[in-house]
This record gives C-alpha cells, sequence and structure tokens, in this order.
C-alpha cells in the first residue's frame, strides 16, 4: 500500500524540519518547502494528501494557499497552523474549507491524531478532479509567479491583454508587493489624459513639467511615485521617442529623471502597430523581457469560478451580507459565456445579479441575465446539431518527456496538461508562459518544419506530436514546451507512449469532423511537381507518392485510419530523414544543428548510411506522419482521401489555406 503524502509549508525550518522528522517516523511521505507559492508549485506537479500549512509565509500567504487549494483541489485536506493564531483567523480557514486549526506550540500527539483524522476523513471523499480545475490552478499559479518576479525588480513593465482582463490589478498588485509600495500608484489613460499632464508625470524633471493646478488626482509630479499609463499606444510619436531615450540611457537612471517605477500597458497589438510605424520599434524592444501578457476569459475559462469567488467574497465583506451560493446550472451558464469584455464585464453582471436577486442566500439559473443564459443554449444547440460524432478528449492525468530539438539542437522537454473542452491544443512557452493556439493562422514558416508564431513566442517541429493529438483524437490540450518540440527518435512513437502513459479521458462534449464534399488541390497537379490534393471519401485515407534518387527511387504508401493501433504499426514510427548533400546547407541556415545519427535517416552516396530502415518504404510512410501532423491545425478530424506527390510542409499548408478560403465549416 502507498504512503500517504504530506507537504509541510513553514519558514520556520526547525519547525519544519522537525514535523517532516516525526510524521516521517509515524510511516508518510513528507516533503517540506518554506514559500507559499513554491507550495502550490509542487502541488500542481505532484498533489500530496495533506497539507500542512503555517497562516505567515513568504511568498503567498497562507490563508490564499489554502483558499487557492480548496478552490482547485478540494481533495487535498489542510490543517492551519499559527504561532499568533485568533478566533477570527480560525474560523476563516475553517470556513475555507481546512479540516483544523492548530496553534503552535502545539502537542504532537494532538497534532498526528489531527493528520490521522484529516486523512481518515480524505479516504471517504471523491478524487476525481476536473480538467477545468487544474488549468485554472496552473493559470493562477503562473500569474502568481509573474507578480512576484515584478515586483522584485525596478524594470519598467508592460503589461498587454484585450480591455477589461485585469491589467492595472497585476500592476497594483506588483506594486503592492515591492519594496516601492509605499509610494502613490498613479494611474494615467493615455487615450483621454492631456499630453501636457502625462508629461509632467512621465518626465517630472524635465522642461515639459508644470505645476499642475487641474490635475484629476491628489498627487503632483514628483520621481518618487509609481506611474501606471494604460493605452501606452496613444502617446505621440514624440513622447515615445523621448521615453526610449530617456529609458536606455544610464545617465537618466542615475539622474532619476523618470519616476521610480513605471507600467505600462495596451489592449492593441503593439507588435503590428510598430511594424506599421505607429509604435515606435526600439521603445517597444526595451519591454521585450519585461512584458506580461493576460489571456482573455475565452482563452482561459476555466478561472472564471474563481473570479466569480473573489469578487462576490469582496462585495459581501463590503456590505456585511453573507456570501451568496452560486446554483450548478447558474454557474455553468457563467461559465461558457464567451465574456467580450472579460473581467470587467463578469463584475459588472455579478453586481447587476446581487442588486436585482430577492435572497442573497442563493444565486440560481433564472436569476441569470437573459442575454448570457440564452446565448449559452444556443451555443449548446449548435454544438448539438453538429454533432458527427466522437466526443472531445483530454488527458487523465499531467505527463513530462525531455529530449534535444532537431533543428535547434538544444535540450528541451514538453509538459503535456489536461484543458476543458473547447481549449483546443494550445502551446505555451515554458520560460513566459505565453501561449500559442495550433491554429493555422499561427504559421510563420514552413521551412523543413512547421513553426507557430505569436507575440514574441514560436514553437518549432510541432508536426510529429501533432500528427499523434490528430490519430488519438486529442481535442484539448496545453503543451508546455521551448522553442522547439524535442525530435526523440526522429519518428512519433515517443509521442504516442507518452499519450498512453497520461491516459485519454473522453470529455462531456461533441468534437467535430471535417466532410470533404469536393476535390481541393494545391500547386500545378502534374506528374514531377510537388502538389497535393484532398477529395471526398467515406473514410480517412492518405496516400503519399515520391520520386527521389537511390536509394529511394519510387516509393508509395497509403495510410487508412482504422484505429491507433494501426497508426502506432504503420506510420508512427517512421523516421525523418534527411540527403549527405543538404546537412552543409542546412547547417549554415541554422537548421538541424541536434541532429545525430539516432534521431533521422541520413541519406547519400546511394545508399543509408547510418541505420537500418524500419520499413522497406520508410520515406513516404514519415512523409504521411508530416501530413497527419499539419493537417491537424484545422482543429478536428477529418473525412476525405488526401493525395499527395512529393510534397512538403509548404505544400501541405497551400491545401489547408485553400479548405479554409473555400468557407468548408471549420471550429468555432
Amino acid at each position: 500500500m502507498p504512503q500517504e503524502r504530506i507537504l509541510v509549508v513553514d519558514d520556520e525550518t526547525n519547525i519544519a524540519n522537525s514535523l517532516k522528522e516525526i510524521l516521517s517516523d509515524e510511516g508518510y511521505d513528507v516533503s517540506v518547502t518554506e514559500d507559499g507559492l513554491n507550495a502550490l508549485d509542487m502541488i500542481q506537479s505532484d498533489p500530496p494528501d495533506l497539507l500542512l500549512l503555517d497562516v505567515w509565509l513568504p511568498g503567498m500567504d497562507g490563508i490564499e494557499v489554502l483558499k487557492t487549494v480548496k478552490t482547485y483541489h478540494p481533495e487535498i485536506e489542510v490543517l492551519v497552523m499559527s504561532g499568533h493564531g485568533t478566533i477570527d483567523t480560525a474560523v476563516k480557514a475553517t470556513k475555507l474549507g481546512a479540516f483544523d486549526f492548530i496553534e503552535k506550540p502545539f502537542s504532537m500527539d494532538s497534532l498526528t491524531q489531527s493528520v490521522k483524522s484529516a486523512l481518515g476523513l480524505k479516504k471517504k471523499r471523491p478524487t476525481k478532479i476536473s480538467n477545468e480545475a487544474l488549468f485554472g490552478f496552473s493559470s493562477l499559479i503562473e500569474t502568481q509567479k509573474a507578480i512576484k518576479s515584478h515586483s522584485q525588480s525596478d524594470n519598467p513593465l508592460l503589461i498587454l491583454g484585450e480591455p477589461g482582463t485585469g491589467k492595472e490589478y497585476i500592476a497594483q498588485a506588483i506594486h503592492q508587493k515591492s519594496v516601492k509600495s509605499n509610494l502613490p500608484f498613479i494611474k494615467l489613460n493615455c487615450a483621454s489624459r492631456p499630453a501636457s499632464e502625462i508629461n509632467s508625470f512621465l518626465f517630472p524633471l524635465g522642461k515639459e513639467s508644470l505645476n499642475l493646478k487641474n490635475v484629476a488626482s491628489d498627487t503632483t509630479p514628483t520621481i518618487s511615485q509609481a506611474v501606471y499609463l494604460d493605452n501606452v499606444d496613444a502617446l505621440s510619436k514624440t513622447v515615445q521617442q523621448k521615453l526610449f531615450n530617456l529609458l536606455f540611457s544610464n545617465e537618466s537612471k542615475k539622474q532619476n529623471l523618470l519616476p521610480s517605477r513605471l507600467y505600462i500597458s495596451s489592449s492593441k497589438n503593439l507588435g503590428e502597430l510598430s511594424k506599421k510605424n505607429n509604435f515606435n520599434p526600439d521603445l517597444l524592444k526595451i519591454f521585450r523581457n519585461t512584458t506580461i501578457r493576460v489571456p482573455s476569459l475565452r482563452e482561459n475559462p476555466s478561472i472564471i469560478p474563481a473570479l466569480i469567488r473573489d469578487h462576490l467574497e469582496k462585495v459581501s465583506q463590503k456590505d456585511g451580507l453573507p456570501i451568496p451560493e452560486i446554483d450548478s446550472d447558474a454557474l455553468e451558464a457563467l461559465c461558457q459565456y464567451r465574456w467580450p469584455e472579460n473581467i470587467r464585464e463578469l463584475h459588472s453582471v455579478l453586481d447587476r445579479i446581487l442588486a436585482t436577486t430577492p435572497s442573497r442566500d442563493r444565486v440560481s439559473l433564472n436569476q441569470i441575465p437573459s442575454g448570457i443564459n440564452q446565448l449559452t443554449i444556443q451555443q449548446e444547440q449548435i454544438k448539438l446539431n453538429k454533432l458527427n460524432n466522437p466526443m472531445q478528449r483530454t488527458l487523465k492525468r499531467s505527463v513530462v518527456l525531455y529530449g534535444r530539438g532537431l533543428h535547434k539542437g538544444l535540450k528541451t522537454g514538453l509538459i503535456l496538461q489536461p484543458l476543458p473542452p473547447g481549449s483546443g491544443i494550445i502551446f505555451s512557452n515554458i520560460s513566459s508562459g505565453q501561449t500559442i493556439p495550433a491554429r493555422l493562422e499561427n504559421i510563420i514558416s514552413t521551412n523543413y518544419s512547421t513553426t507557430l508564431h505569436k507575440g514574441e513566442a514560436s514553437v518549432a517541429t510541432i508536426e510529429h506530436i501533432m500528427a499523434v493529438l490528430h490519430i488519438y483524437h486529442i481535442t484539448n490540450l496545453l503543451i508546455k514546451v521551448g522553442d522547439e518540440v524535442p525530435v526523440m527518435d526522429g519518428s512519433s512513437k515517443d509521442f504516442c507512449k507518452l499519450i498512453e502513459d497520461g491516459g485519454i479521458e473522453e470529455q462531456d462534449k461533441p468534437s467535430q469532423e471535417l466532410i470533404i464534399d469536393k476535390k481541393y488541390t494545391f500547386g500545378p497537379q502534374e506528374q514531377g511537381t510537388p502538389h497535393i490534393s484532398i477529395e471526398p471519401c467515406d473514410t480517412f485515407k492518405v496516400s503519399y507518392h515520391m520520386e527521389y534518387p537511390m536509394p529511394i527511387g519510387v516509393m508509395d504508401h497509403t495510410f487508412e485510419y482504422v484505429n491507433e493501433e494501426d497508426f502506432k504499426k504503420e506510420i508512427a514510427p517512421a523516421r525523418t530523414f534527411g540527403f549527405m548533400k543538404d546537412i552543409a546547407q542546412l547547417t549554415k541556415m541554422g537548421f538541424a544543428t541536434g541532429g545525430n545519427l539516432d534521431n533521422f535517416i541520413l541519406v547519400g552516396d546511394g545508399k543509408v548510411i547510418n541505420t537500418e530502415l524500419r520499413f522497406e518504404n520508410e520515406f513516404p510512410r514519415h512523409k504521411i506522419l508530416d501530413i497527419l501532423g499539419d493537417f491537424y491545425l484545422l482543429g478536428k478530424s477529418i473525412r476525405g482521401h488526401i493525395r499527395a506527390n512529393k510534397s512538403g510542409h509548404t505544400q501541405n499548408i497551400g491545401l489547408l489555406k485553400n479548405l479554409t478560403n473555400a468557407e468548408i465549416q471549420l471550429p468555432l
């Protein structure tokens, strides 16, 4: 029988170590951390059975940790400890879901008894965790990490996101946790404030500084304050240039010519604006390493329950009334609405509900505004009308794989995490957290591999893992990765095993299938030229024809989808290949620097140089693997017959674009 696992979170090292020693002697598997945010990280990767949690912690206080854990991991039992306990703290901890509240110093006998009781209760409770909860937990941790990291620096910060996503809230949270939290936090809207006033706050010691009498704030311009500029894209080009000059100049920092901390934000795509010369590109580069991107609610719907809870709690504290409970149907309606105005709209709707609800104890479905409720019903009906009809799928648990990138040669890895229905396949940069949906519009390159790009992030060589997701019908998944997906042995067989290790979970929403209604082509359909087409078929097939110099020569293969096992045996083991004559040029261009003799097939001098082929026609089988990966950028399964002649990623993507231009019905 496996040991029950306990995580001790306490910044008093002697207490934490004593608890670990005593509880280990009792037969438990005990881990220790002193930081609240680190605790959430550990819980995300490997949830314990029980949390022993101190109230006063660095990084994130114990009550916030408790609240977060109980929102996203209600199956974890929590014992709260404090050396400065009060009745109020004990009551609050218990209301938030703590099993017990223990005051320090405590008797070890009573502590171990509480541990046994808490773990005994856990065994009687269901342990299944929703994928929405897992994704929301991960998202919250990433936000808290960003706040913690940027609060430890004075560097200017850029926050990007749609209107209403909480950009100002994040800036204020960073300011409140910084060493300069005692300084005023001045908010300026560049789209509405007079240019002279903005100049005065931005350059308080410069010529533009004025002794303003009509400033819409109780403060006056001074360097000893934090300034938050919203809609920074509305700044004039002259002010943008001056701001860049001062931020770029070390001398200006020495002379304190700018406010103590500068936060800027925008709801627009500054990268696109800079390309059109509508925003200073040099100024944008200043923030390349200090940018936070805030996702919209439709990109991250799993955090909606936590946002609702937090807002209702704040309103109730202000009004002195109990926090209302929300019926499951009402909560589902709120979570399925797309919230075009994001958090701002969510808060407004919640306030309206509370103002018109007869009882503050409970919110039911009929109290949700009709626009939100009816839209939810309509969306569900649209989905039901499109049944064709396998269900959406994700993984049962997170899994990890390490390797090296083929083209960049860097050590890299993958973390696959479940996502709720309707999320799609999303790549996320491990370092920055920026997400790139696996969609056709995000393709930036098809040179030797398929590369996605969005904002400042990109990910290359996605085709091999996308092929596996396609065949296993994984519709919702977060893929945390560096700049390139690891090549492994040049095939997809390791990705098959990874998916199977994570376990496949059918979700309660139907997926969609793209049914080809007529023949579509890309490239001149002539013998000897690269081209590709797709035509109607009762099943899903891919046929590939190739003509290369020996030892390849003329080869063909057709794959017809029946199940995952056929794919695993017939296509997944087929490895990528390259020609000796091309290696020098590829290396010069920065490609294939991670290639070695065991992760691709090297062909030259009329023979295969480095390995034995796994199939007599392994080469066209691998080309089919690439096609399967590229075509999953449509976001759905396909019913049709793909016929490819010497095609590569460029032709594959070209045909996909022709399909979308023909307005074949694609996912919403």
